[in-house]
C-alpha cells in the first residue's frame, strides 16, 4: 500500500493545473481538507461522489488490557472518522 502525503497531493495537483504555483496548489489541499475537517467537527458527513463518504461515528467505551501488565482495562469511549469508498474503487 502506497501512502501519500499532503505533499504528494498539492505536486499532483500543480503537475495537472500548470497555471497554478506550487504553493497555490499546496493552499488548495489544505483548502479542501480544512474544509472536510471543519463539515466532520460540525458532525456533518462529507460525500466526495465518485470517491466515498467521510462520517464521524461514536465509538463505545470497551473493555481491554493493559499491554504491560495484561491487567483489564476500560478504553474510553471517543468519536472517530469512518471511511466508506465508492462503488467504483471497491473493485479496485
Amino acid at each position: 500500500m502506497a501512502k501519500v502525503n499532503k505533499h504528494d497531493l498539492s505536486k499532483a495537483v500543480y503537475e495537472v493545473h500548470g497555471g497554478l504555483s506550487f504553493a497555490q496548489a499546496r493552499e488548495t489541499v489544505d483548502t479542501i481538507l480544512d474544509t472536510i475537517k471543519e463539515r466532520l467537527r460540525r458532525g456533518e458527513k462529507v460525500l466526495l461522489t465518485g470517491f466515498g463518504c467521510f462520517r464521524v461515528v461514536e465509538r463505545k467505551a470497551r473493555r481491554g488490557a493493559d499491554p504491560r501488565s495484561g491487567r483489564p482495562i476500560t478504553i474510553a469511549g471517543r468519536k472517530a472518522v469512518k471511511f466508506k469508498p465508492a462503488k467504483r474503487w471497491e473493485s479496485l
